[in-house]
């Protein structure tokens, strides 16, 4: 009697063992693109320029004899106010709706003064044509 080959199950036991790894791979990456996505949102934070002026605010705050607290604490917050001041805020996605309607305004502005403005001279003087 011949015993019955099991190879098949085999072969479709690594074959699904294989989907399972690409399918844990595609959610893997899937996350990633996620978490990269989500970055990509401002969530009100506001930048650097808050946090040290927040953070200035504490050590400003904290009680102590010699005034040390308060002269960096001030320094930490004028630094923060330069910083929202002097460099600007990072673009996020929220940003780039409002940035990409305000350049077609514009372009379609530049359009609008352009076509009635523009009338080539063309001098057909220069031509010779023979026949």
């Amino acid at each position: 009697m011949d015993t019955p080959r099991h190879d098949h199950i085999v072969t479709a036991a690594k074959e699904l063992g294989g989907t399972y790894s690409e399918s844990a791979q595609q959610l893997s990456g899937m996350s990633d693109a996620m978490i990269e996505y989500h970055n990509l949102y401002d969530h009100g934070y506001g930048g650097a320029g808050n946090s040290l002026i927040k953070l200035g605010m504490a050590v400003f705050m904290i009680p102590e004899p010699f005034m040390v607290s308060d002269v960096i604490g001030a320094g930490m917050m004028a630094a923060g106010w330069m910083y929202k001041k002097f460099i600007p805020p990072p673009m996020f996605i929220d940003n780039i709706f409002e940035t990409i309607e305000e350049q077609v305004k514009a372009l379609h502005g530049v359009g609008e003064e352009l076509v009635p403005n523009y009338a080539p001279t063309v001098d057909f003087s220069s031509l010779n044509f023979e026949i």
